[in-house]
């Protein structure tokens, strides 16, 4: 999700010479400044929306192009060339699938952004769950091991002082946060991040994956994700370029599970387009049969 706070509400990575990127060289070839000012002012609204993606309705050209200050019929015009025309290795610099529009990239890279802002926000909160705070009482101050009282043991300190001529050393209380109850119920673990291992790209790599699983109707159980990481691993053991490699491959694919890398994908070699043969046709069509024919997933 995007992020709330001021400071972080307008940022994403940008390349300095993205300009000069195949697929943004093609679109100022045709629109020049205007088309490249088009997809970045759309880049920085689909950067505002929950999970960065634009709901698509019968007004969204006229919406756009009121914040553009362009034409409807040309900014549709424009974006529309960006999910069809625009393309490199099969990838549109937009996305249009009928109920959303997104950038792929964009994904990707708030994907890694927010991973990694999770990854320190967990880290705070366990050296915070582990650290004693202040005493919220006095009666907390006069107790042999500090920490933070329950507001509901101030009032039975209170009492009990009442009760006892005000003997308040006599009444002395432990203060923790909430201990125990951690240890009896503990915060189940995810496959995905332990795998990880504090890698953000393999992290966000594999949540890609798993919202793609998701979109499909096709969700994954921990148990599922596990049989998915050992799978990972035998195809590319201790590789995580690989491994992040095969997990987009999958993911722009709409694969249910994982595959080694395809000779004639953009994964293995980036020196340009490769002719499929028969049978690797033949296989992906298979895999993509056994994908939506409703099959057990894992």
């Amino acid at each position: 999700m995007p992020k709330s706070n001021e400071k972080d509400a307008y940022f994403f990575s940008h390349d300095c010479n993205a300009r000069n990127d195949p697929k943004i060289l093609a679109l100022r070839s045709v629109y020049g400044a205007e088309g490249y000012g088009v997809y970045f002012m759309l880049i920085e609204i689909l950067r505002e929306q929950p999970e960065y993606k634009l709901a698509v309705n019968k007004y969204i050209w006229a919406a756009l192009a009121m914040q553009m200050q362009v034409d409807a019929s040309r900014v549709e015009q424009i974006i529309t060339d960006c999910c069809t025309e625009f393309c490199e290795n099969g990838k549109p610099l937009v996305i249009n699938d009928g109920e959303y529009l997104y950038s792929p990239s964009l994904l990707r890279r708030m994907g890694r952004v927010d991973d990694i802002s999770n990854l320190r926000r967990e880290a705070a909160n366990k050296r915070w769950g582990n650290r004693p705070c202040k005493a919220e009482s006095e009666t907390c101050k006069d107790t042999e091991d500090s920490g933070v009282c329950p507001g509901n043991a101030n009032a039975e300190q209170t009492d009990a002082n009442k009760r006892k001529g005000n003997k308040r050393k006599e009444n002395k209380t432990i203060c923790t946060i909430g201990a125990k109850e951690k240890k009896a119920t503990p915060k189940k673990s995810d496959p995905f991040v332990a795998f990880a291992d504090g890698d953000p790209e393999l992290l966000a790599a594999l949540r890609g994956f798993n919202e793609m699983r998701v979109k499909i109707k096709k969700p994954m159980t921990d148990q599922a994700k596990r049989r998915l990481l050992t799978e990972l691993e035998k195809l590319a053991p201790g590789d995580r370029a690989a491994q992040i490699a095969i997990l987009h491959q999958s993911e722009d694919r709409c694969w249910a599970g994982v595959f080694a890398l395809k000779d004639d994908g953009p994964y293995r070699s980036r020196s340009g387009p490769q002719q499929a043969s028969a049978a690797d046709k033949a296989q992906a069509l298979r895999e993509l049969h056994d994908t939506f024919s409703g099959g057990e997933g894992g």
